[in-house]
């Protein structure tokens, strides 16, 4: 990695990190008079929907894409191949 290179990374990085604190600022504020202040959420609502939301859509994916296999016959695990009857290519040229 060249110094040109770096630098022009690091002063990227700097710019992004400037720009984000400086936007970031407003996400502190009060909430406003007139909206409603809501209460804390249950730490098992939060578990659900971080935890197992996310794990229960992936096996629902995984199972869609081992199904059509499953129900060909093929199973789940690959299956060693037979041996062949013939022998060996010696391949030369390397």
């Amino acid at each position: 990695m060249t110094n040109t290179f770096a630098r022009r990374v690091l002063t990227l990085g700097a710019a992004v990190a400037a720009v984000t604190a400086a936007v970031a600022g407003p996400a502190s504020a009060a909430v406003p008079n007139g909206w409603s202040n809501p209460s804390d959420v249950n730490p098992l609502h939060l578990l659900s929907l971080i935890l197992f939301i996310p794990v229960a859509a992936a096996l629902v994916i995984a199972f869609l894409v081992l199904l059509p296999g499953v129900l060909r016959g093929e199973g789940l695990l690959p299956k060693a191949h037979a041996p062949s009857s013939e022998p060996p290519v010696e391949r030369t040229g390397h």
